[in-house]
């Protein structure tokens, strides 16, 4: 009989800490924010069956350890002069290492969710050929494509506006059959994160308590950058918006 083929989620982000640093967020409760998005993926993978993969620069691989004790993840590294190129070269990795199976790419500055992950995976494998979950400013926040189409991912652009409309007519004029889930909020500032606790319903209590602890925090606290480690101290790729918010 023959196998099922494997499924792979791409976590697209910087370490925790480097991530909140990056959208002007307080360091510390920001990172305790994005590491609690890293495992509620991490989670969701594994209710849906898929091992994960973490692409972030080679200087933040150290850090996603630190921050996720215990997690169960692998490490790429991202490569390439642009976001899109990052975005291009961390799928086709993914996608070389699982053979015929199907990746997924989100973004670390998006609250996860079980059901938007499962969703996609069913989707790729039964019905589409493309799918993606829009973000509220344009972008694109959970990505999956066929390797053929990944060449795609080369046209995002930082906190594009019009990253979900440009991909979504690339595809139709290849005839691609898209399938749109479920919109997934990122988290590119305060602003966002606003709108994210306004807007949407956490899998878990501790998760929206986390968010609201950022809002709280002064936006540039104290001892800061005493607080970072070496690592972090250049801010590196802006990979806000997953497959396209990523960071």
């Amino acid at each position: 009989m023959r196998g099922v083929a494997p499924r792979v989620l791409v976590l697209f982000a910087r370490e925790p800490r480097s991530e909140a640093l990056d959208k002007g967020l307080d360091v510390v409760s920001g990172g305790r924010l994005f590491a609690a998005f890293a495992r509620g993926w991490i989670d969701a993978a594994g209710n849906c069956g898929a091992r994960v993969v973490v692409a972030t620069p080679s200087g933040d691989r150290a850090a996603w350890r630190r921050s996720l004790p215990g997690a169960r993840f692998e490490t790429i590294e991202q490569r390439g002069d642009s976001l899109g190129s990052r975005l291009v070269d961390a799928a086709r990795q993914a996608a070389a290492a699982s053979g015929s199976g199907c990746v997924v790419l989100v973004g670390g500055d998006v609250a996860p969710s079980t059901q938007s992950l499962a969703a996609a995976f069913e989707l790729r494998e039964h019905a589409a050929d493309a799918v993606i979950a829009p973000a509220p400013d344009g972008g694109v926040s959970l990505v999956s494509l066929t390797e053929e189409d990944l060449d795609l991912l080369g046209r995002f652009l930082p906190r594009g506006a019009d990253v979900f409309s440009r991909l979504t007519k690339a595809l139709l004029l290849r005839r691609r059959r898209t399938a749109i889930v479920e919109p997934a909020g990122d988290v590119d500032g305060r602003r966002e994160l606003g709108r994210l606790l306004r807007t949407t319903t956490f899998p878990a209590p501790e998760l929206e308590a986390l968010a609201r602890a950022v809002l709280a925090a002064d936006r540039w606290s104290p001892g800061l950058f005493a607080s970072l480690p070496a690592t972090a101290s250049h801010v590196g790729p802006q990979v806000s918006r997953g497959p396209p918010p990523a960071a």
